[in-house]
């Protein structure tokens, strides 16, 4: 799978110093945010809009709520809008004992049930592709479609024990977060957006609290499997957006195809997208993924 390749070929240029040293980390407003207090800690998230419909949205692994934020305005035209930070991430607790998708779905499915949402559509980046999958087939009724961006929802060949070796050595120690934010730039590579510095700056000083970069390790290794087996309950309502780019896919059109033929859906491939469509084009996503509620 290219991403193994993709981030060994990052290794010379993630320890050059330029990226080891950033410590004058320009500060910025954040969204207000609450907190959803689970059995082992709290899961940070924001809210806007309002109306029936509840839309769900939940980072990749690395990311924060906040690069929903273009999108997250746009959907509060249309409802209730939750985002998220993944647990170890952003603002959640760092005091969870696992990490990886299916934690990720449990701690949704609670907030669903707690909040009694109905209405709900998923809208998830990367390996939270996988918990939503998770979270649908659990929730049929309340849960009425998915939107899947850059989505890993399935294990593919296993990593290699050197490649975790080298993984632990990229992101362990106080190099960590500038490893972590010199790939994710590599995700953006053709269209990166016009605030990718300052969302560089903003994601590496987070990292840099003490838990996250273990909970980034954790999801690195951790199986989808238990979300992967619930594939063929989640066939319904459901968007697939793949940029054509994506570094971290063979094939990013394959596999959007493989995951329509298999849960069902309509796919749209970005042809300069690269892993975070919804922030590359908010807009061209926004209009994309309506077809979900406005068929209803």
């Amino acid at each position: 799978m290219r991403s193994h390749y993709h981030m060994i070929l990052l290794l010379v240029t993630i320890f050059f110093p330029l990226f080891l040293w950033a410590d004058e980390i320009p500060k910025s407003q954040k969204q207000i945010t609450s907190y959803f207090q689970t059995t082992e800690g709290k899961i940070a998230y924001y809210q806007l809009g309002s109306g029936k419909k509840n839309f769900i949205l939940l980072p990749g692994i690395g990311d924060r709520k906040e690069s929903y934020a273009e999108l997250a305005s746009l959907l509060s035209k249309d409802g209730n809008v939750y985002v998220f930070d993944l647990r170890g991430l952003g603002d959640s607790d760092i005091n969870f004992n696992s990490y990886g998708p299916k934690e990720t779905a449990l701690d949704t499915l609670a907030f669903i049930r707690e909040k009694n949402l109905k209405d709900v559509y998923i809208i998830a980046n990367s390996m939270t592709a996988a918990s939503a999958v998770y979270i649908q087939s659990k929730e049929k009724k309340r849960v009425l479609g998915l939107v899947l961006s850059g989505p890993f929802v399935r294990d593919n060949e296993p990593m290699s024990f050197v490649l975790k070796s080298i993984l632990q050595i990229m992101f362990r120690g106080p190099w960590g977060p500038s490893a972590w934010v010199k790939f994710y730039e590599s995700l953006f590579p053709v269209q990166p957006p016009k605030d990718l510095e300052e969302r560089k700056n903003r994601l590496r000083e987070n990292l840099k609290q003490e838990g996250r970069m273990a909970a980034i390790r954790s999801m690195l290794f951790a199986s989808k499997k238990e979300c992967e087996d619930e594939l063929n309950n989640a066939k319904g309502n459901h968007i697939i957006i793949m940029g054509a780019k994506d570094p971290d896919f063979d094939s990013p059109e394959r596999e959007a195809n493989w995951i329509r033929d298999t849960i069902g859906g309509t796919v749209f491939l970005y042809e300069n997208g690269g892993h975070y469509p919804f922030v590359e084009e908010p807009n061209r996503f926004y209009q994309n993924i309506q077809s979900l509620w406005q068929k209803k």
